[in-house]
């Protein structure tokens, strides 16, 4: 191709083929293959403009595999931040109180502890550790082990 931003383009809707990505996430990616800033920027604009580059969209699929995958709303913020997306998008995808994330962190307490409940101050210690490790917030982790109903996991 003779149009740089043309190429620039083309490599980037190849990068979103394959999944989706934020637009700080793509140009750096364009950029370590080797693409001017001068040709990237435009050429984001374009995918955006058309629509099949959205920083919200990126968001809202990256905390929907995160709630999947059991790490909480904190993680996801701290992980969207450093991808770059800007702070609207991640308050719009990841609303700390949603009850999706109690849900995955009682996900994430079953995996962790096989639904036993903790007999020692040391056990219970220890799953509120990796709990906020995943990036669950106190309530959050504070409603995961309280008195565990078999019918709420």
């Amino acid at each position: 191709m003779d149009d740089p931003v043309a190429a620039a383009y083309a490599q980037a809707l190849k990068l979103l083929a394959r999944r989706e990505h934020g637009r700080a996430e793509l140009a750096r990616k364009l950029a370590q293959r080797g693409w001017d800033r001068d040709h990237v920027d435009p050429a984001l604009q374009r995918l955006s403009d058309a629509g099949y580059l959205s920083d919200a969209r990126y968001a809202q699929a990256r905390v929907a595999e995160l709630q999947r995958r059991r790490y909480g709303p904190l993680r996801a913020q701290a992980e969207l931040r450093s991808r770059g997306v800007d702070d609207q998008a991640i308050a719009e995808a990841v609303q700390v109180d949603d009850d999706a994330w109690y849900r995955a962190c009682r996900a994430a307490r079953a995996h962790v502890s096989g639904n036993r409940s903790p007999t020692t101050v040391a056990e219970r210690s220890r799953l509120q550790r990796q709990l906020q490790t995943r990036g669950f917030t106190g309530a959050q982790i504070r409603a995961a082990l309280g008195k565990h109903n078999s019918d709420d996991a």
